[in-house]
């Protein structure tokens, strides 16, 4: 019976393999990211060409550029933020945290938009396509915005603090998977704005 409790016990995985295991998480995620919003891509593209019945666009439906512009602006910015904060430590609090707050932005200005638009998701092939894609980004930018607050909250708690548990390899490596991933994130969505906004 001992023999076999013994055979069931798992050893836990070693420290030194997190920041690489953290690296690889980060790109698989990007993966992930991109095979879903591909999906948008290929009903933008295929609904376009085909146009059924003349039914791309029904109606008056024209999109918000001017709240695209402002979006996809706040967006870059707080890329390059998440990246500064991840290439000086020194900054990560106040770069980190400018980085949150436009991030979160870019999903309130979205909200605002779908407000102003004169069109509904029966509005066409475009309509749908544009009311999908933009919906399932801004719901997806919502845990990049967790993540990059949990990133700041640790950097700050662990600079005040200093407890002795904490590894400088594992955090750096967890906050370079964060700006990664970010900055691919906010790369779709300027994907998003030249298809939805300038195609």
């Amino acid at each position: 019976m001992e023999a076999s409790a013994a055979h069931l016990e798992i050893e836990p995985e070693p420290r030194e393999w997190q920041p690489r295991a953290t690296w690889v998480a980060a790109r698989l995620l990007c993966g992930a990211a991109a095979f879903f919003f591909a999906a948008f891509v290929f009903a933008y593209f295929y609904l376009r060409s085909l146009n059924s019945n003349h039914a791309w666009k029904i109606g008056h439906v024209s999109a918000p550029v001017g709240f695209g512009v402002a979006i996809v602006l706040v967006l870059v910015a707080s890329a390059v933020l998440m990246y500064i904060a991840r290439t000086q430590p020194a900054r990560m609090t106040a770069a980190g945290t400018a980085a949150v707050l436009l991030a979160l932005l870019s999903v309130v200005l979205q909200v605002i938009a779908w407000t102003t638009l004169g069109f509904g998701p029966s509005s066409g092939g475009y309509a749908s396509v544009f009311i999908g894609w933009t919906a399932f980004y801004a719901v997806w930018t919502i845990p990049c915005i967790y993540w990059m607050q949990t990133q700041v909250a640790t950097s700050r708690r662990v600079a005040r603090t200093k407890p002795p548990e904490a590894d400088p390899e594992l955090m750096r490596a967890e906050t370079e998977a964060c700006s990664f991933f970010w900055t691919f994130y906010v790369a779709i969505g300027v994907l998003t704005f030249v298809i939805l906004y300038v195609l």
